[in-house]
């Protein structure tokens, strides 16, 4: 790396870390090694915005590096994981900057480093030497784009880095190496083995990213999607209907391609992207959409014509089962399942005379997830080429205007509370009637919009309850 860039690099984190400067000049004086490493690094190389810095050092060093830490910048070190016996790994707690501690595996830094998963994640910088460290030439890569696999190996050490290379590919707008895809479809069947909690968080950045049918794609042609979720694996070659065009694989994905260009491009003249659950909802529930085809599928005797009666059912049955593992929160999955069950039902008002009473229902039914399924149901439209979906199309948006419109004069009734009474005596609020007057203006502002998901709900109560309404505010 040159001068300049590595100048650069200094300075940006001085900008985000002002103190780095005395841990800098203590490491240089008391010679005790510290380097800076994996994701922050990398970002720090690109000029990105970096939210956590992680730190290693020899392992003999820890205890003067979490002294010195503590010391230079307040907080308090909490253990993460549960391999903390055999690789310690310490997080600074008390700063709105996420900073890591690790202890170096192995005798040396290249030890460390040739461990790790892609090249852009193997380099490290020297806090106590200004030594810019890149044995596996990560620096190249970056500025090639190319997702590099220090060694087939490191994927059956943690097939999970599988997900991850899919989720790196689309942070960088890069491509992944053949050797590399090789690799990952040699280790794909190790996913079955990763717990779904770590799958999660991987599966997450990746649905969150406005080109997540793209990640979704490469960890389909590897075998990777099929293997952590196998009602996917069951959608491959299932030959559809006449309205569709793709196979059962293959329509999943294009959906979720659909989803992605929706998400950016809402039709329904709604304002405003969808905010991040919203976003997970309708990425997750595509994904399982079309998953009990592969169990309901029949085919007529006398026309040949192929059917997928209830598949809608089986849909949301498999995706709860499948999530259940995930961490994600019973509620969130009873709204990826409520989706799933009524993808159908926008389309099917379309047939023949639909009636005020059935569109009405639809809206009771669905509340404030409404705008999500009618995305969820052109999407999946939009999916297909056959029967000429063109006025088809054309008809569901403007039914879905419609919905829209009786969801926003019946919104009051429809959108539950996001908060109780127990929420804000868990924030420290003595039980009275404040609490119903805190409760009904949050509310209210859920219902204008500006409060969107239970953590704004939480932020807002806590400062309620710090400065109390006065009368008549509500």
């Amino acid at each position: 790396m040159n001068e300049t860039m590595l100048r650069e690099i200094f300075l940006r984190l001085g900008r985000l870390l002002p103190e780095y400067h005395e841990l800098a000049g203590r490491a240089a004086t008391e010679k005790i090694p510290l380097y800076l490493v994996g994701g922050a690094l990398r970002d720090l190389c690109r000029g990105k915005t970096v939210s956590d810095l992680d730190f290693s050092c020899n392992e003999q060093d820890f205890g003067f590096w979490e002294k010195l830490f503590t010391e230079t910048l307040g907080g308090h070190f909490v253990t993460l994981g549960t391999r903390a016996r055999e690789f310690k790994t310490r997080r600074l707690v008390g700063r709105k900057l996420t900073i890591d501690l690790a202890a170096l595996e192995g005798a040396f830094l290249n030890d460390d480093l040739k461990r790790r998963d892609f090249t852009i994640n193997a380099m490290a910088l020297g806090l106590h030497d200004g030594i810019f460290h890149d044995p596996f030439g990560g620096r190249r890569d970056l500025e090639n784009r190319e997702i590099t696999c220090i060694a087939p190996e490191n994927f059956a050490a943690d097939p999970l880095r599988i997900v991850r290379a899919a989720r790196f590919k689309l942070e960088i707008d890069g491509r992944i190496t053949p050797s590399t895809r090789d690799a990952m479809t040699t280790a794909a069947a190790g996913l079955s083995g990763v717990a779904g909690e770590r799958l999660a968080v991987e599966f997450n950045h990746i649905l969150l990213h406005p080109s997540a049918a793209d990640g979704l794609q490469i960890l389909a042609g590897v075998g990777a999607l099929q293997t952590v979720f196998p009602p996917l694996r069951a959608l491959e070659g299932l030959t559809q209907n006449n309205y569709h065009h793709l196979d059962g694989l293959d329509h999943t994905l294009a959906m979720l391609a659909e989803c992605d260009r929706l998400a950016e491009e809402n039709p329904f003249n709604r304002p405003g992207r969808l905010e991040e659950e919203s976003l997970l909802l309708l990425k997750w529930a595509g994904l399982f959409h079309d998953t009990g085809k592969a169990l309901s599928r029949t085919v007529d005797s006398d026309s040949g014509i192929i059917h997928f009666y209830g598949h809608e059912r089986f849909s949301a049955h498999l995706a709860r089962e499948s999530l259940a593992g995930y961490a994600l929160g019973k509620p969130f999955l009873k709204r990826v399942s409520r989706l799933i069950e009524n993808h159908l039902r926008p389309l099917q008002l379309l047939r023949g005379e639909s009636r005020e009473k059935s569109r009405r229902r639809l809206v009771f039914d669905l509340g404030e997830d409404l705008p999500l399924l009618l995305l969820h149901a052109l999407a999946d439209l939009n999916a297909t080429r056959g029967r000429d979906p063109a006025p088809r199309r054309a008809a569901l948006i403007g039914l879905g205007r419609e919905l829209l419109t009786i969801f926003d004069q019946e919104k009051e009734n429809l959108i539950k509370p996001l908060l109780g009474g127990q929420d804000l005596i868990k924030l420290g609020m003595e039980p009275g009637p404040g609490m119903g007057v805190i409760i009904r203006l949050i509310h209210k502002r859920q219902i204008a919009g500006t409060i969107r998901s239970r953590a704004e709900a939480l932020e807002a109560a806590r400062e309620l309850i710090a400065s109390p309404p006065g009368p008549g505010a509500e």
